[in-house]
């Protein structure tokens, strides 16, 4: 049996998206089949914890606020920060003495902790990569290679923005990460990677996984309709999300005369100046009567939320790794119209279990949900190959056979 120290940056219940919630997910099943597993995350929203947690520590610093960059930080907190996820990293080491270090979530945390657990655990620790953090800018340098708005900020912030990114670069020299063992959430995501020169040893595929159960029970509770047609989106209320194409899109029906019946809910929330944009939209298009928005619900609800409508939206604009939310979607038995955008490629397939449109082209989804809403065959069609699929390639008890021989191997 091992034992399994897993990093992320975010840990259930303060999550951002599916992937955290993986996180748990995979922690549990391998703690059922008799391993040993702890969590070293970040302490966000860590003073909202009101149980004792065996299991999980809230020690380490992000690198930002989640919504808004404080440049001031950079320089007088964050080498404090980085001492401090360095000490917390050392204390989970020596106290739980794991098999196998498993980085999960990188995203706002900082990869000094990665490069600390490979100095420390060499040859022991593995990666699960889930989006392009080892090649975008981190949060540090998006905001320091960004321009001001106004030519007397950007003057004054200069020799700032020179040190910062300085340091940075210097940072990365310092601290390089092997990423000797490493798996992707889809093709997409490796082949990216590598060719852009982050994944020296390789890398495999182990595909995103959800357990399907509640979703196929909810799906076999879904009521007949009478000719309207219920839409769903679920995630986050973010700019890359393209979740203002759905409205855009509904804005084209009203004026087609093709509203009637139709209704999107949007579930989830997101960045406060994009959902304001989102809401102000909803009213200059005269949607208020088919636009609802129900905010963020508990995971559990979700599944009996999906079961109540009939098509899902997935309108994401930015190479999406794989979403999480697609597959819960269809496992609940909702025809999918959505954009084949990064690992979704190796998901979607225009007119055998989905309808695909290109980001952002609100007359193609528009079209799509008129399809659906006239022709109701197709979309049982559509729903009924895509639970298919997702039971048979992208169930979670699967996926945690697939890192568990990988991380068996890695023990040796």
């Amino acid at each position: 049996m091992m034992r399994v120290l897993f990093i992320s940056n975010f840990y259930p219940p303060y999550v951002l998206g599916g992937w955290e919630q993986n996180c748990q997910e995979i922690a549990t099943h391998l703690t059922r089949r008799g391993h040993g597993c702890h969590i070293l995350t970040s302490d966000y929203n860590a003073i909202a914890v009101t149980t004792r947690e065996e299991d999980v520590t809230r020690a380490l610093y992000l690198q930002a606020d989640i919504r808004y960059y404080r440049p001031l930080d950079f320089f007088l907190r964050r080498p404090q920060q980085e001492q401090a996820n360095q000490r917390a990293l050392r204390r989970a080491l020596d106290l739980f003495r794991p098999d196998v270090v498993f980085i999960w979530g990188m995203w706002n945390l900082s990869t000094q902790v990665a490069y600390w657990a490979e100095q420390w655990m060499p040859g022991k620790v593995a990666y699960a990569i889930a989006n392009y953090w080892l090649i975008e800018p981190d949060v540090h340098a998006a905001y320091w290679q960004g321009r001001a708005r106004r030519p007397w900020i950007a003057a004054l912030m200069a020799p700032a923005r020179w040190l910062a990114l300085r340091t940075l670069a210097k940072e990365r020299a310092t601290y390089p990460l092997a990423l000797e063992h490493a798996a992707c959430v889809s093709e997409y995501v490796r082949r990216k990677l590598t060719e852009a020169g982050a994944l020296l040893h390789g890398g495999r595929v182990i595909y995103n996984g959800i357990d399907p159960r509640a979703f196929v029970v909810a799906a076999e509770r879904r009521p007949q309709r009478d000719g309207s047609l219920h839409l769903i989106y679920t995630g986050g209320l973010l700019t890359h999300k393209g979740v203002h194409t759905a409205i855009e899109a509904l804005g084209l029906l009203r004026r087609g005369g093709e509203v009637e019946g139709v209704s999107l809910t949007l579930v989830g929330d997101g960045h406060p100046d994009y959902e304001t944009f989102l809401r102000q939209r909803v009213t200059e298009l005269g949607l208020e009567q088919q636009v609802f928005f129900l905010g963020r619900v508990p995971r559990e609800k979700i599944p009996d939320i999906l079961a109540e409508a009939d098509v899902f939206l997935f309108t994401s604009v930015w190479e999406e790794p794989i979403a999480r939310s697609v597959m819960e979607a269809m496992a609940a038995g909702l025809a999918v119209i959505g954009t084949a955008v990064g690992g979704q490629r190796e998901m979607l397939e225009d007119g055998v279990n989905a309808l695909v449109f290109a980001p952002e082209d609100s007359a193609k989804l528009a079209d799509c949900i008129v399809q659906l809403k006239h022709e109701p065959d197709r979309r049982v069609a559509l729903a009924r190959a895509g639970q298919r699929m997702v039971l048979e390639r992208f169930s979670l008890e699967h996926m945690v056979d697939e890192m568990e021989a990988w991380l068996q191997e890695i023990v040796g």
